[in-house]
């Protein structure tokens, strides 16, 4: 109820504000947005995430799933944030930044499963 409470006064100062002083909105409005993504981080996703790893956590890669997949829908929502406010540029290159870091965080994994796989097959011949 809190973080409702939050966003409609953070709606109504939006609404002032883009009426008193429109130079600023466009700053304040992304200032606003990463605020109440961050509490929403704070006090919805993470509790989530943490439970569901814990619910999860005979599966080997669950871990490493959920990171993924929260690391591609924030990097996608800062994405689209970014091309609304017109710098699709920015927004592509951050998207393409969080893949990046997505494949280089599967590779490690890849690695550690490929090195096991080398040592039994060096045990095998």
């Amino acid at each position: 109820m809190e973080i409702v409470i939050v966003a409609v006064v953070m709606l109504l100062l939006l609404l002032l504000i883009k009426e008193v002083i429109q130079p600023l909105h466009a700053l304040i409005s992304v200032m606003f947005s990463f605020l109440l993504f961050g509490m929403l981080f704070s006090t919805l996703l993470l509790p989530f995430v943490k439970q569901l790893l814990e619910t999860l956590a005979f599966l080997p890669y669950a871990k490493a799933i959920l990171i993924s997949a929260s690391m591609f829908y924030v990097g996608q929502w800062v994405s689209l944030l970014l091309a609304e406010h017109n710098y699709k540029v920015l927004g592509n290159i951050v998207f393409a930044a969080v893949k990046i870091v997505i494949l280089l965080y599967w590779f490690k994994e890849f690695l550690a499963v490929l090195q096991e796989v080398s040592s039994i097959l060096k045990r095998l011949n």
